[in-house]
């Protein structure tokens, strides 16, 4: 398939998805491949079957980028083990040194950086939202300079730590009670959804974000429902969570 076609990706990600249908052990995103399992058995034997279906389309594997039998590989920005994901130590640094952005455009160059490992930091919205009013009112590519104030320097600074002792995510585990735990501010909404284990809370996943115009004026019951998460169907779909807890 030539580079550079509207289409190309998608058109792609079909035909991968194709290829490996049925094998529910095996991830593909485009020409990335993931295949995870609990035995050296079952995994050799996945292995084996991914390339028969790659022999049977005429696909190739890269051996020089491919990784095997690892307890840990990384993936799509992310570093999974058998205990859970977190973000690429290499990601990680590469923010923790970056610079204090000049322009507003730098500055919102940063927070996509920094929110694409959002769902792994706790406050997220309460630490970004004095700088995502640095932004109000910006055009998309705004080389005003920054108005930098001692406050949102220390913003900045806290992204930088925050992201540097990021929570481990774990994966969650067929028949286990979920703890779903959600609340609203002022400012911002959150939730942490967790798994529940004899002793201890593991967390899945974290979202939260800061609240809009019209959700500012809202009361803090009428809130609440915003910080329900919208996007864990495939995790919390048909699973028992436990009675909330209101604070």
């Amino acid at each position: 398939m030539s580079f550079g076609l509207r289409n190309a990706p998608s058109t792609f990600q079909r035909f991968i998805t194709e290829v490996l249908r049925r094998l529910d052990s095996v991830f593909p995103y485009l020409d990335n491949l993931l295949i995870a399992l609990s035995s050296e058995e079952e995994h050799e034997k996945h292995v084996k079957l991914v390339f028969d279906r790659f022999q049977q389309y005429g696909l190739r594997i890269n051996l020089a980028k491919s990784v095997m039998g690892a307890d840990q590989v990384e993936y799509l920005g992310y570093l999974i083990t058998s205990e859970g994901s977190r973000p690429l130590p290499e990601k990680v640094e590469i923010i923790t040194n970056y610079k204090l952005p000049d322009t507003i455009h730098e500055l919102r160059t940063f927070l996509g950086i920094v929110n694409f490992y959002r769902r792994y930091l706790k406050d997220a919205a309460k630490t970004q939202a004095p700088l995502h009013d640095l932004l109000k009112g910006a055009k998309k590519k705004d080389n005003r300079k920054v108005p930098w104030t001692e406050n949102t320097v220390k913003n900045f600074e806290q992204c930088k730590s925050e992201l540097a002792k990021a929570a481990l995510l774990s994966f969650p585990k067929s028949g286990v009670p979920l703890s779903l735990c959600c609340d609203a501010y002022d400012f911002a909404i959150g939730s942490v959804l967790q798994q529940l284990k004899p002793a201890y809370l593991l967390a899945l996943d974290n979202q939260n974000e800061q609240n809009n115009v019209g959700q500012e004026k809202e009361t803090s019951n009428s809130k609440e429902p915003h910080s329900l998460p919208d996007e864990e169907p495939t995790t919390s779909y048909g699973r028992k969570i436990k009675k909330p807890v209101r604070f």
